[in-house]
Parts: C-alpha cells; structure tokens; sequence
C-alpha cells in the first residue's frame, strides 16, 4: 500500500473509531465523572483527553506501519487485534457512560492487556518500530487497570452492580 493511502486509511480507522467512543460515552460524560470518587492518584478529566489523543496518535501510527507492510497472515492478525481493539475502547465507553457499569468497565480494562500483549507479539516479528511505539500505551495500561479498579472500589458501595464483591 503506498504512503499516502496507509496514512489516510490509518486516520480514517482512527477517525472513526473515535467517533464511535464519542457516540457510546454520549453526552453526560462530565456528570458522571463529577459524580464518582477517585483515587488520590488519579488525572482530571482534562487528562484524559490527552490521553486519548495520544491514544489514537499511537494506534494511527501503529495502523500505518502495518498497513505498510506485505500482506501475511501475521500482518492480518495484527490488523484485525488493532481493529478489535478499537471498537472495544470505543464499546466501553458505553458501559462506563451510558450502562454506568464500572464493575464490568473494570472487567473490560483488565481483559484488555491479553489482546494488548498478542498485539505486541506481533509487531515484534513483523515492525519493531511500531512494537516499540506501543510500549508507552503498554506501561499506561498497568496504570488504567489499576485504576479502573480502585475506581470501582470507591464506587461500588453507592451503586448497585450485580458482580460487586466485599
């Protein structure tokens, strides 16, 4: 694929997905996080869009170089964990935003890494410059998980979920 279409088809996938975690937070995302405890480590909302910015930098660039690359069965399966990985972020928007689940957000966030991991996996055999660029979103998720947990610990007590545990 040449340079300018793997980079315009790496935005648009990004683009989109974006659109969609929009979509599924819906509108009341500053409610809710006003409404819930955090741990005291834990970034403003403000923060978090950052994040997310460099979030979709990071998958767009890591779209791009593997849309860069021949088509093998490898590059297929790291295209697809990319993908999968996306619409997932996006999906668990609803649940945190519009479900208010944060104990299965939290199930989500801490499923996430095995998906992260087989990404990784494959972009050490086929594009070491973009496995390399996922290092930072790799370390950031030990922190997400760890604090999707303690979100939902804080939390659970004022609100009803149907797996919480004491």
């Amino acid at each position: 694929m040449s340079i300018g279409y793997a980079l315009l088809v790496a935005c648009v996938i990004c683009a989109l997905a974006a659109a969609l975690e929009g979509a599924c937070a819906g509108s009341n995302v500053k409610s809710f996080f006003a409404s819930l405890k955090f741990p005291a480590y834990s970034a403003p909302l403000w923060v978090w869009t950052i994040i997310g910015g460099i979030y979709y930098l990071t998958f767009g660039f890591v779209t791009y170089r593997i849309l860069r690359l021949e088509s093998t069965p490898l590059r297929s399966a790291a295209l697809a964990l990319v993908l999968f990985m996306l619409i997932a972020n996006a999906l668990s928007n609803y649940v945190i935003f519009r479900l208010r689940d944060l104990w299965r957000s939290f199930l989500i966030g801490a499923l996430a890494p095995i998906f992260d991991a087989g990404l990784f996996v494959c972009l050490i055999q086929l594009d070491v410059i973009a496995a390399w660029a996922l290092v930072p979103y790799l370390i950031y998720r030990v922190y997400g998980v760890w604090w999707g947990y303690k979100v939902w610990k804080l939390n659970h007590a004022s609100r009803s979920r149907p797996f919480t545990t004491s």
